[in-house]
């Protein structure tokens, strides 16, 4: 049995391999981070959203055994270094839904290329690009939602009208009289994501989400940098309902949000939907994106742009399972035999 485990493992290195001779690169697989791997992204540009530091800070998060960092070169040259995860069975970037209009440290126009070299069956999330995501004969199952926002400049209450929604905005703005607004109130970022991650998580019986320690680094890391904002209403000391938002491109992006059941005759959700609109027009910002998912974003803003969500299934995963079946169907019959030898050689009671 040992010999097949290393026969599969063998040729699943093999394979990885070779998917990404097919592009014309080469790769090298990291279990966790090592020093030559800061030299490595000198050579490759970095994102406002997510700078070399926060992008190194997240691959050296534990996650044993289910986490690579995978170095991407071409001749001797490196061109991306890749940072995924396997979350519930399926591999996927770390910085998915974390950060948007990035994966990982790539050279421009190397992602159509790097993505199936990585020689992994991926989920990709593609949000807030400046363009559609690279279509290629490994890419499929392509998904397009619509996403929602506005521009700062335009009058909010004039959507808000048309949708039914101002009359339901006066009523809760009423209710919620007195409430006050905190912007970056300490601990209130923490307090958002992980209720917000129970709601989700927690309900299903999933317990916490495979992500939540990356988004709570990532928010800590880029609030220092003006590019993170938690908004909070508070009832006296009481938590109403919450907010965290990235800063993109000068538009405020909604992350993360969870209200307190306690208040929701009183619509706080509603009136901190409302607050930051508001908000995001007095800190200058250009625009704000709801972006998608729940159709209740509809009434707050028009539809302004998609997220999409594809899948990267290079021809080596097709191989792989062959070969994985056919592993498979020598150790079921090298365990049948096993098991006919022992029944002929035991002795009779």
């Amino acid at each position: 049995m040992f010999g097949l485990c290393w026969a599969k493992s063998t040729g699943e290195r093999f394979l990885r391999e070779r998917a990404a001779i097919v592009q014309g690169l080469r790769i090298k697989i990291y279990e966790d981070w090592q020093p030559e791997l800061d030299e490595v992204l000198e050579y490759l540009p970095e994102a406002d959203i997510l700078p070399h530091e926060l992008f190194r800070l997240l691959m050296k998060l534990p996650n044993p055994g289910r986490k690579q960092i995978i170095l991407v070169t071409e001749r001797g040259e490196p061109v991306a270094l890749a940072g995924v995860r396997n979350r519930w069975g399926f591999w996927e970037p770390v910085t998915q839904w974390i950060v948007p209009g990035v994966l990982f440290p790539v050279k421009e126009g190397r992602l159509s290329r790097v993505l199936p070299a990585l020689g992994l069956h991926l989920y990709v999330g593609w949000w807030r690009w400046p363009g559609p995501p690279p279509m290629t004969k490994w890419t499929g199952r392509v998904e397009s939602h619509p996403a929602y926002g506005m521009s700062c400049s335009e009058d909010f209450e004039v959507h808000w009208r048309k949708s039914s929604l101002l009359k339901n905005i006066r009523t809760t703005g009423n209710r919620c009289r007195g409430f006050e607004l905190k912007v970056n109130k300490a601990n209130s970022t923490e307090w958002i994501i992980r209720n917000w991650d129970q709601k989700w998580r927690g309900a299903q019986g999933i317990g916490q989400g495979p992500d939540v320690t990356e988004k709570l680094l990532t928010a800590e890391y880029l609030q220092k940098k003006g590019l993170y904002y938690s908004l909070l209403l508070l009832d006296r000391d009481e938590p109403v309902a919450g907010g965290t938002y990235l800063i993109h491109r000068n538009e405020v992006v909604a992350h993360c949000s969870y209200r307190n059941p306690k208040y929701d005759w009183h619509g706080g959700m509603n009136r901190l939907l409302e607050m930051q609109f508001f908000w995001a027009r007095d800190m200058g910002f250009d625009g704000i994106d709801l972006g998608g998912t729940f159709d209740y974003k509809k009434r707050w803003a028009p539809e302004r742009g998609q997220y999409m969500i594809f899948t990267v299934c290079p021809d080596n995963i097709l191989v792989g399972d062959r070969v994985s079946k056919l592993i498979g169907t020598v150790r079921r019959k090298c365990s049948n035999g096993s098991s006919k030898l022992e029944t002929t050689q035991s002795p009779a009671p």
